[in-house]
């Protein structure tokens, strides 16, 4: 696929940017529909002749219908998006940053959809049709999947189509909830996929930012025991990775916890331990779930994060050597290999 869409590029590099320019117009209704023809041209940065062109064309193959409230994306449509997304690497060159990434952090599969999540919140959203493609592909009978929560993880669920019949599937979180908004914990994440995907759920009903002697009291639960034990026999993960302080003030660490950190150097986060820039734990919060020696035991282990601005707190859990796949944006793969050029010239001098 990639040998063919480079002669593309050499032979007509005018059909790739048609297909760039629709893809972007079908991504754009998807996320803000119904949208007017104006905003879309705004949104998209491109004439209002040229949109008005796609959206006719569009409408004429049944991708997308107009109302008087707006552009829709019909079903039709959306399933256009779909099978689209698994050309964006080559679409948009993608592949070569996903390469050298995979390459750099020994990873199995690395996904890069394009932009920079922290410029637009929009890439979130590609983000989380990336990890839904991935997880739907990954599901096997008996699988019991685990999910942490966050922004991002909560797109995945909204990605999610219908049309699955997973009932042998379980869904757990991977830990109890932090305190977010409802829709963006690991609970209620873990219940909404199961519900897409026709699969099994259970929860664990403790929250994850627990005093040391408390969390060793509720281990001893019996109800939680059971649950904790399925949550440790997971198959796949699927995590988001966080900035060290800015995790530590979302999980209410003290002034003397955060100074802590910040002399231990830590970095990034993920599932309550805190890294330094080379992926050695310097702190670790207690609470209830996966435990990081568990995760060896897990197949599949999905890092979901992005941004340009967490590109090193990314690096820092990359670094640990916990995942094999990575689902990023291109403003996070670009600091990542970045941050690799600058060590290569230190060492190199």
């Amino acid at each position: 696929m990639n040998k063919v869409f480079s002669i593309i590029e050499k032979f007509a590099p005018e059909a790739v940017e048609i297909m760039q320019i629709r893809y972007e117009v079908l991504r754009q209704v998807l996320y803000k529909q119904p949208i007017g023809r104006r905003q879309l041209c705004k949104e998209l940065g491109l004439r209002e002749r040229l949109i008005r062109g796609e959206i006719e064309l569009l409408r004429a193959r049944g991708a997308v219908e107009i109302t008087q409230a707006g552009i829709g994306l019909t079903p039709f449509g959306e399933g256009l998006l779909n099978d689209i997304d698994e050309f964006i690497p080559s679409l948009f060159n993608t592949r070569i940053l996903a390469e050298q990434i995979k390459k750099e952090f020994d990873l199995e599969q690395v996904i890069v959809v394009p932009g920079d999540s922290f410029k637009n919140p929009d890439n979130k959203k590609d983000m989380g049709r990336a990890a839904g493609s991935f997880l739907q592909k990954s599901l096997f009978p008996g699988c019991i999947v685990a999910v942490t929560g966050g922004t991002t993880l909560a797109e995945m669920v909204t990605a999610i189509g219908g049309g699955i019949d997973a009932q042998d599937v379980l869904v757990v979180p991977a830990r109890g909830g932090l305190g977010e908004e409802m829709e963006q914990q690991a609970g209620t994440i873990a219940a909404r996929i199961a519900k897409a995907i026709g699969a099994q759920y259970r929860l664990l009903h403790v929250p994850d930012n627990l005093e040391e002697t408390t969390a060793e009291i509720l281990k001893n639960d019996a109800h939680i025991i059971e649950v904790v034990n399925i949550i440790k026999a997971s198959n796949i993960l699927f995590h988001g990775i966080g900035s060290a302080i800015e995790m530590a003030n979302r999980r209410g660490l003290t002034p003397g916890e955060i100074e802590f950190l910040l002399q231990r150097k830590a970095v990034g986060e993920m599932l309550r331990y805190y890294f330094d820039k080379q992926g050695k734990i310097v702190y670790e919060v207690a609470g209830i779930g996966l435990e990081l020696s568990n995760l060896k035991n897990i197949n599949t282990i999905v890092a979901v994060a992005g941004g340009s601005n967490k590109a090193s707190a990314i690096e820092a859990v990359l670094r640990s050597g916990q995942q094999n796949v990575l689902i990023t944006d291109e403003g996070a793969a670009k600091g990542l290999l970045k941050n690799k050029v600058r060590k290569d010239d230190i060492n190199g001098s």
